[in-house]
């Protein structure tokens, strides 16, 4: 279990620092980590907000949602259906924020894709795509979502913020970071542009792009 307090202090790390780049308020958000040698999900609770949150409020859930530890009184984030199932869907991940970011929250209200505009879109994989809030469950929420990340590490909630996915824990807020950046970007490009759409970079600009970033830092 000792790892798995190290990833409850983690993981209190992140939501903090989340905080402090604006990309949470108050108690708005949820962050999990999934532990590679159990496949336990280290989960933030509900209702609780962001300066009174401690490592001990985190909750550990099995990968059905079965609640392995928890204090009394404290229950997991009412996000949990989703990240359980990213997890299920997505084997290789290893972090999940749901976030609410100003900018790129303005975009998920009007259901609107957010496409690579920067060069800074290379690190989430390019476009952030939308999921309708028409859905009559959580199960076709999460099987829209599931689609959707199939190509990116990030996706808009209509009306509620923003899903990030990582498979590398320690840059799951630098890809949120991102996220918001390009959504600011995009924002004021279009009203600097009078509402037309600037142009966008392909997949293959940014492959390269990422290519050479990496043979940077080698």
């Amino acid at each position: 279990m000792r790892m798995l307090e190290n990833l409850k202090i983690k993981l209190v790390k992140i939501v903090k620092k989340a905080e402090e780049y604006n990309l949470c308020l108050e108690g708005a958000g949820s962050f999990s980590i999934r532990d590679e040698n159990s496949g336990y999900i280290i989960i933030t609770p509900s209702k609780m907000k962001i300066d009174d949150l401690a490592i001990d409020h985190i909750c550990i859930l099995d990968i059905d949602g079965n609640i392995i530890n928890a204090l009394d009184g404290i229950e997991p984030d009412s996000d949990s259906f989703l990240h359980l199932e990213l997890y299920k869907a997505k084997k290789e991940i290893r972090a999940i924020m749901h976030i609410n970011p100003i900018f790129a929250t303005a975009f998920s209200v009007i259901n609107k894709v957010i496409p690579p505009i920067t060069y800074d879109s290379a690190n989430y994989g390019g476009y952030i795509y939308s999921v309708s809030n028409d859905s009559t469950s959580n199960v076709e929420l999460a099987k829209d979502l599931i689609e959707k990340l199939k190509t990116t590490d990030a996706c808009l909630l209509e009306g509620n913020g923003t899903i990030v996915i990582s498979k590398d824990i320690e840059n799951i807020v630098s890809k949120g970071r991102f996220v918001e950046k390009t959504a600011e970007v995009y924002y004021r490009a279009l009203i600097l542009n009078q509402f037309k759409e600037p142009k966008r970079f392909n997949g293959e600009k940014l492959k390269l792009y990422q290519d050479k970033q990496k043979n940077i830092h080698q």
